[in-house]
């Protein structure tokens, strides 16, 4: 078989520049392209909306599973291996002594706080009344 096409022709020097000149470009362009998105979008507003966002949509999804599995209408036993091992963690942790001294204390501090609070309130509401029938007296 004899060869009767010409062979391609070889890019000249000036040619090869100017293609690797275009090649540079296009990266180039595409760099900068990149920067612009990845300034936008990862800036410390955007990464703070996408962690509220995320942190919100896992947030929903935890308490839609949660409120559906100690619904015991719709009882199953996919549901019953999901719940028991709970029950069972929760009554050992409430068998333990500690436990029940802890919230006990907890109940403690915050009744504590919640009637300061009540007391500090009722005084100022008091005093005004006060206040103002003595002045309707003068």
């Amino acid at each position: 078989m004899t060869q009767n096409s010409k062979p391609e022709k070889e890019e000249t020097l000036a040619q090869q520049k100017k293609r690797l000149q275009q090649q540079c470009n296009a990266y180039r362009a595409g760099i900068g392209r990149s920067r612009k998105i990845v300034s936008a979008h990862l800036g410390a507003d955007e990464i703070a909306k996408t962690a509220i966002g995320l942190v919100s949509t896992r947030a929903q999804l935890a308490l839609a599973n949660f409120s559906d599995m100690f619904d015991l209408r719709s009882l199953s036993a996919a549901k019953l291996q999901r719940l028991l091992p709970l029950v069972v963690s929760g009554v050992s942790l409430l068998g333990k002594g500690s436990l029940w001294r802890s919230l006990l204390r907890g109940a403690a501090v915050a009744g504590i706080g919640a009637t300061a609070v009540y007391f500090a309130t009722r005084k100022k509401k008091r005093g005004s009344h006060e206040h103002v029938a003595l002045h309707e007296h003068l």
